[in-house]
């Protein structure tokens, strides 16, 4: 009886064990979005492919700011562009991840006063950090794929093509904090 009993104990916990896997070895795809972004006159569009631990990622982004907030007051900053990320999931689907990232950008600055603008390009390479939870963890809720995961990131930006307009000012080191909500399918 007692290795009837244990035979059933070691099954059930291999068969838990495995569906624990199956989220974290799954290949799926996700699609994210920042609303910060559209807040901010932008827009935010993530496609991602899950394997194992590893996400890769392709965005599309464009984003309006207020020269204070990049430190050129007396301009209207417009940045656009794409970029790539490569991510580790430390634990399963949810929790902590990490990665790097390469971007190529798109930046019109526009001098408040005169109206007068200047358009610069720049790819830029970084490193992220993050975490990630599901609102909806149970299985049967309709709504199970959908998280939110805040994150940031610092880059080095090379400008290839740079804004000489006024005293406009392009920093080669990037800062970046956010977060993105996601649908996992």
């Amino acid at each position: 009886m007692k290795k009837l009993f244990f035979l059933i104990i070691t099954v059930a916990a291999g068969s838990l064990a495995a569906q624990q896997d199956s989220l974290t070895f799954k290949k799926t795809f996700e699609l994210e979005v920042d609303p910060i972004a559209y807040a901010l006159k932008g827009y935010s569009v993530h496609g991602i492919y899950n394997h194992n631990h590893f996400r890769f990622d392709l965005g599309f982004y464009g984003i309006e700011t207020p020269g204070e907030l990049t430190g050129n007051k007396g301009f209207t900053v417009r940045n656009s562009g794409f970029g790539l990320k490569a991510n580790y999931m430390f634990r399963k689907v949810n929790g902590f991840y990490g990665g790097v990232d390469l971007g190529y950008g798109k930046t019109i600055a526009t001098e408040t006063e005169s109206n007068l603008k200047d358009t610069g390009h720049n790819i830029s390479v970084g490193t992220h950090i993050g975490y990630r939870f599901f609102l909806f963890p149970r299985q049967h809720n309709a709504l199970h794929g959908l998280y939110l995961t805040p994150w940031a990131g610092i880059s080095y930006n090379y400008a290839h093509d740079a804004i000489t307009l006024g005293n406009y000012k392009e920093s080669s080191l990037g800062y970046f904090a956010t977060f993105h909500v996601g649908y996992r399918f």
